[in-house]
């Protein structure tokens, strides 16, 4: 039997709550939540916040159900109110479903919650899920293979002490469960300055999903693996939420790139990029034809 969760148009006590559903509106679309991961205190529910303003800006309203971790496992340990694993979570989620009957499903996270936004998505199969910086694996061997030492202790506390339902590969489970779920994996291209790596990690594990048929990639530049931070910080994330939550083109409020993204530009053109290529990744990161354009002729002509 599914638990009672308290449903509320508002996140009022945030301090024990694992799970709230914020909204029940029938017929409209429901997000899914998943907060990342914290090793200081309670990890916060996430998107909270932005998707409210979204709503706001576009007039869309949305259910909407935020999930989070405490116990910093990748969601594969107890979600209180939800389940002990997470084929426990994912039915207590399909009932919640059932009981709000929204026009689809749309599952969102960052980092941990992105792992578990795309690993619920294709266990409920969700109709879209966008994921910020999002492993591939838990697999302590595929880890050290890749040298992604980042959640090597999460790995190995769950390969020792292993859950009823372990779930450590999402492109293998996204083939055998011949997912059709849009995935949209957004990921930063630069080395963290902090880290040993010479290269972003986060561009291996999106390459690992950008083999599946149903998923794009969308680089962000300039970003290391706080994507959503980065997006936040340049003024791009209401954009890139209206974007993928619901292929909204959100104005960006200029008529030419910043100078970062100038010189981004400028620097790829450099070293021989293609003009198209770097035109999509623009376009996708909600800059106007106009914008886009007026860059290259800053290159001196090129278009």
């Amino acid at each position: 039997m599914l638990p009672t969760i308290p449903l509320t148009n508002d996140i009022v006590d945030q301090s024990e709550a694992a799970v709230l559903v914020d909204q029940i509106h029938p017929g409209k679309p429901l997000i899914l939540s998943f907060g990342f991961v914290n090793w200081e205190q309670r990890p916060a529910f996430d998107f909270y916040g932005r998707v409210k303003k979204l709503e706001v800006t576009t007039g869309q309203v949305f259910n909407r159900i935020l999930i989070r971790d405490c116990t910093n496992s990748w969601y594969h340990r107890e979600i209180p109110g939800l389940g002990s694993h997470v084929d426990a979570v994912a039915d207590s989620l399909r009932q919640l479903i059932a009981r709000i009957q929204p026009s689809h499903v749309i599952t969102i996270g960052q980092s941990m919650g992105a792992y578990a936004a795309i690993m619920f998505g294709i266990l409920l199969k969700v109709k879209r899920i966008v994921a910020f910086g999002p492993l591939s694996f838990l697999n302590v061997e595929q880890a050290l293979t890749y040298h992604d030492r980042r959640w090597l202790r999460v790995m190995l506390d769950l390969h020792d002490h292993p859950p009823p339902s372990l779930y450590a590969d999402l492109p293998q489970l996204s083939r055998e469960r011949q997912s059709t779920c849009d995935l949209r994996v957004i990921f930063g291209t630069q080395p963290d300055a902090n880290a040993p790596e010479s290269v972003n990690l986060d561009v291996l594990h999106a390459h690992r999903y950008g083999a599946l048929p149903n998923c794009s990639l969308y680089p962000v530049p300039r970003s290391g693996h706080a994507v959503v931070q980065h997006l936040i910080d340049q003024g791009q994330m209401d954009a890139v939420l209206a974007k993928h939550l619901l292929d909204f083109d959100l104005p960006m409020g200029t008529s030419e790139l910043p100078p970062h993204w100038q010189d981004w530009l400028n620097e790829n053109m450099r070293q021989g990029a293609h003009a198209l290529e770097l035109a999509i990744i623009l376009k996708q990161h909600g800059f106007s034809e106009q914008a886009i354009q007026l860059g290259f002729e800053r290159l001196g002509g090129l278009s």
